[in-house]
């Protein structure tokens, strides 16, 4: 009779997760860029700018949504799948304490390799919560997975000058820092209420894929029907939240500061692709556009949307949303800021 110890119990549920999560993003995430990143340092061009549209219409929000999801499903189907393993095979233990209390530092190397866009790496935190990791390191990975992403800055150095790659990942780090002193001063005593942190005693009697399937089938549930629509009626709406073709390349004086505080709130408010905000700008500076008020879009955009914003809302505290995000708004002004002091940034 073989005798199962506490250690294999433990690490073979751990390593089969670390195995399957390499796994999805061989095929979402790696081989894709493996195929983008040479194109584009080629091209020199990120493609088509996915903020202009003509007015405001359903068809607009349509044709936002078929492109956004096309770019992203895999990704998204990539990030459910994982977050639906994590609630069902990690021990709960184990999460608690390998990425439970560790904070920043162990939340954003886990999510530097993923690379995820905002909206795919949101149920991902979903499920590390779930788990019982700490806010901290939850949040953490949930901010990291866009801001600190490897290949967005690999993007930047092919298509723009380079301050923007530097101003593209200090924002990053500034975004994860304000996501660290949010959760530290939130403290574990601000848990949603509501929120289920796993244990191994919540494991019923069902079999191991009968409980994947089904946890797999409540966060897509809970979590896709909310993020459709929002992308659909914010993907219609972007043509006043990004008025890129009104006369912006004319802009001066106190009007910038006006357009700017403006851009970097519907940053973050808009879901987009990853890599797409290297393509905003670049399509902005060729238009004539200031890159003050290009700057604003670098790290607003891809740091954090309204959907994705709502996809995380029960397993963080309402107060630590509403301080990243303020805080990833006054990160896109600064940076505006920094570019207007001077330096080399135009295309």
């Amino acid at each position: 009779m073989t005798v199962t110890t506490p250690s294999r119990r433990t690490w073979v549920p751990v390593v089969g997760v670390v195995l399957l999560a390499v796994a999805l993003l061989v095929w979402a995430k790696w081989q894709p860029y493996w195929v983008k990143v040479p194109s584009v340092a080629g091209s020199g061009s990120m493609g088509r700018s996915v903020l202009p549209a003509d007015g405001v219409s359903l068809r607009a929000g349509l044709e936002f949504a078929g492109t956004y999801f096309l770019a992203i499903w895999p990704a998204l189907v990539a990030g459910l799948v994982l977050a639906a393993a994590i609630r069902t095979v990690l021990p709960a233990d184990w999460t608690a304490r390998m990425v439970g209390r560790r904070g920043a530092v162990v939340g954003s190397t886990l999510a530097v390799p993923g690379m995820m866009c905002s909206c795919c790496a949101a149920p991902v935190a979903v499920g590390l919560r779930q788990r019982a990791a700490d806010v901290r390191a939850a949040l953490a990975f949930w901010l990291a997975s866009p801001a600190l992403n490897p290949v967005v800055l690999v993007f930047c150095a092919f298509v723009l000058p380079w301050p923007w790659t530097v101003l593209r990942a200090a924002a990053g780090l500034a975004v994860v820092g304000v996501g660290a002193l949010a959760a530290r001063r939130a403290g574990d005593a601000a848990d949603p209420a509501g929120l289920t942190v796993g244990t191994d005693s919540v494991d019923d009697g069902r079999p191991l894929p009968v409980r994947f399937l089904a946890a797999l089938g409540g966060l897509a549930v809970r979590l896709l029907p909310e993020y459709l629509v929002l992308v659909v009626v914010l993907g219609a709406l972007r043509g006043v939240l990004f008025p890129v073709g009104a006369g912006l390349a004319g802009t001066h004086g106190a009007v910038v500061v006006a357009v700017v505080v403006l851009l970097a709130v519907a940053g973050a408010l808009l879901p987009i692709p990853t890599g797409a905000e290297v393509a905003a700008v670049a399509a902005l500076l060729a238009a004539g556009v200031s890159p003050v008020i290009a700057a604003a879009l670098l790290v607003t955009l891809p740091a954090v949307s309204l959907p994705s914003l709502l996809m995380v809302r029960r397993v963080f505290p309402v107060r630590v949303l509403a301080t990243v995000t303020v805080g990833v708004v006054v990160i896109g002004v600064v940076c505006s800021v920094v570019v207007a002091v001077g330096g080399s940034w135009s295309a």
